[in-house]
């Protein structure tokens, strides 16, 4: 009997977890759906912004330009290490057989 009564109080406590994970997944949704309708960071115009909003999007901005930056200059110094000889033992002129 002790043994049934523990697994019913397991049932109901793992059941309490299930519900709440359910309710809590039923407010995440809500929120989502209800983000939808509202206008993005994009879409508001700038006029619309008070100067600290506009500082942010300013600082958000430039961090992004510095990434961007930072992003093509890896991709060029790859491309240009990919060409470039590494050390002068690799020179083009010195791997080509004797006439």
């Amino acid at each position: 009997m002790v043994r049934i009564n523990k697994l019913i109080q397991l049932y109901n406590e793992v059941q309490s977890q299930i519900d709440a994970s359910n309710e809590t997944q039923k407010v995440l949704a809500q929120q989502i759906t209800s983000g939808t309708d509202s206008n993005h960071w994009w879409e508001t115009t700038l006029d619309q912004l008070n100067p600290r909003e506009l500082y942010e999007r300013y600082s958000h901005f430039s961090k992004l330009i510095d990434l961007f930056h930072i992003s093509r200059s890896k991709k060029i110094a790859s491309a240009s290490s990919m060409l470039a000889p590494t050390s002068p033992a690799e020179d083009v002129s010195t791997n080509f057989p004797p006439c």
